[in-house]
């Protein structure tokens, strides 16, 4: 009990609550798909959603560009659901967020819109303007893929509240 009060004390310090940064819009690619009939099942999915304003496609690369109606009502764990109801994995999935003037760092967790960020395998920096974060979690970025920071982090799914953690990367532009 006493290591659940020291963990829920030092999350809450290493967390920067942001209220002027957001979520601006997700991209993803999705694994399996075989021709334009797929790609146009993983559309049809993702513009079901009642969050979602837009869908791009992209089928030479099988991605998907999504941007919200409200992005404060934006599911990460629905866009995944989506593209899996749809018979398909999610490949890897992007968050594009507006930041001013936002201190990052490895192990450095973030607040922003209602999701908890916690930073891996990068260096500290401050972030400003549009920047992505690539989703490191199981089922939003594939196995092979994930093994490259295999031993970077814990994968702890909830915080203390039981709120969703995603761990995330700075992509390599």
């Amino acid at each position: 009990m006493k290591s659940l009060h020291i963990y829920t004390l030092v999350f809450g310090l290493l967390i920067q609550s942001v209220a002027s940064s957001q979520i601006q819009s997700v991209s993803l690619q999705a694994s399996g798909l075989t021709c334009s009939v797929c790609s146009r099942a993983i559309y049809k999915s993702l513009k079901k959603l009642p969050s979602v304003a837009k869908v791009h496609e992209d089928i030479a690369h099988s991605s998907y560009h999504i941007q919200f109606k409200d992005p404060q009502k934006v599911s990460l764990a629905d866009l995944k659901k989506a593209v899996l109801d749809a018979g398909f994995l999610v490949a890897w999935m992007e968050v594009k967020a507006n930041f001013n003037n936002v201190e990052v760092a490895n192990d450095s967790a973030l607040q922003l819109d209602d999701f908890t960020f916690l930073f891996v395998d990068i260096q500290k920096q401050t972030l400003n303007g549009e920047r992505k974060l690539l989703i490191l979690d199981k089922d939003y970025l594939l196995e092979k893929d994930r093994k490259k920071y295999a031993g970077n982090f814990e994968s702890k799914t909830a915080a203390a509240d039981g709120e969703r953690i995603f761990h995330v990367t700075l992509p390599q532009s």
